[in-house]
């Protein structure tokens, strides 16, 4: 598309789920909108600019968060999934078990805080979700096929999903321009004041103006250039393992969230993803650890140079030796070469999403790893904010309000 003349009631930076979504409740209300931000690149090889975190096939849907407010935005979400599949015939979850294991005793306090069983099934309990404690012996009887380490215990929801971010966000794309919204496959680079809205620019030349801009950028916020100070939160580098799982190995495997220690040293922390088909055609277990927090990013520079990694394959080890212990003999020895695939992720310093006024008719909304569960909710909420200005939900709106670190 070239520069518009039009004017917009609101202009969406960023198409990834957050964005997407945010675009399609605006455009349900009626509103005047155009969403803006690239298609997927090709490859990371010689990548260049902003990268989306949504470049996968499996994320968890469920409600074994922490804190409350995260299960809470989940839950409203996958309330609307089927809906949302239903009006748009693109089919984005997969039905699973959601399963988090963790040792019956852990005492690092800032591990502790995040893998707190009670708090799971608490939260679950809070909004109407139902789930169900695992001692080491039940755990060892609901899931014959898999080997977890003595000493740990679970929680698991039955009926949650595994979520295509993907087709997620296609979905909200579809949705919103079925509504009348306006789609365009370019990158922002600055936003600026035009009479009582905003102007936006994009790396073409394109130009569209708005009453009210809401920036939806994910992990690359602070390395955008849209803001004139930075949030806090930070970019990190995360790096997936993809296993190759031919047919049918592990196939009856839940979604799992893994804190697994021996001798009370942490082994493993991180996700195990059932195996699930990939846009090259093969079957995958996908596992990401917390080697993430090794990599933090600052810069537009810095996200370049890591995607271009491809990611780190220092992390194929510490993968397969947990699947190796964790898998049957017969269905480890059945699986394939392991891959690496490059990933941003980011974390709010608050520990929340942030949802608040960055700056005169500019919005600002970002969340972390959750940001696929929750987008539709986020993308609910901030409609309605950047149609009002004003905060009229029950979550109070002091939790999302953002914290700036300069």
């Amino acid at each position: 598309m070239s520069a518009s003349t039009d004017r917009f009631d609101v202009a969406v930076v960023g198409a990834g789920p957050i964005g997407a979504a945010t675009a399609r409740h605006l455009a349900d209300q009626g509103a005047r909108t155009v969403v803006i931000g690239p298609a997927e690149p090709a490859t990371h090889i010689d990548h260049e600019g902003v990268w989306a975190g949504h470049y996968d096939q499996g994320r968890m849907g469920h409600v074994l968060e922490v804190p409350l407010v995260a299960a809470l935005l989940a839950s409203r979400s996958i309330d609307r999934f089927a809906e949302l599949a239903e009006r748009t015939g693109i089919s984005f979850t997969k039905p699973s078990h959601s399963l988090a294991v963790m040792p019956r005793s852990l005492h690092d306090p800032d591990l502790s805080e995040w893998f707190d069983l009670d708090r799971f099934a608490g939260n679950a309990a809070d909004v109407g979700r139902p789930v169900e404690r695992l001692d080491e012996d039940q755990l060892r009887a609901a899931y014959p096929r898999l080997r977890f380490e003595p000493g740990h215990v679970a929680v698991v929801q039955r009926d949650a999903y595994i979520v295509n971010p993907r087709d997620l966000t296609a979905a909200e794309l579809a949705a919103a321009t079925a509504a009348g919204a306006t789609l365009v496959r370019d990158e922002v680079v600055s936003t600026s004041i035009a009479g009582t809205g905003r102007r936006v620019t994009a790396r073409s030349g394109a130009t569209w103006t708005a009453d009210t801009v809401v920036l939806a950028t994910g992990a690359s916020t602070n390395a955008g250039g849209l803001l004139d100070r930075r949030l806090a939160m930070d970019t990190l580098g995360a790096t997936v393992v993809l296993v190759e799982a031919p047919d049918p190995v592990a196939d009856d495997m839940p979604a799992i969230m893994y804190l697994k220690q021996r001798d009370g040293e942490i082994r493993y922390g991180g996700i195990v993803m059932s195996p699930l088909r990939y846009p090259d055609g093969r079957r995958y277990l996908k596992c990401s650890g917390d080697s993430v927090l090794a990599n933090r990013l600052t810069s537009r520079e810095d996200i370049t140079a890591w995607i271009r990694t491809g990611g780190s394959t220092d992390d194929i080890a510490p993968s397969l030796a947990m699947l190796r212990d964790l898998l049957a003999p017969e269905a480890f020895a059945a699986l394939g070469p392991a891959h690496v695939r490059p990933c941003l992720v980011s974390a709010n310093h608050s520990g929340h999403p942030y949802l608040d006024h960055a700056d005169d008719n500019l919005i600002v909304v970002v969340d972390g790893d959750r940001g696929v569960m929750a987008a539709d909710e986020l993308g609910r909420l901030t409609a309605g904010f950047a149609l009002t200005a004003r905060w009229t939900d029950g979550i109070p709106h002091r939790l999302l309000q953002a914290e700036w670190s300069c």
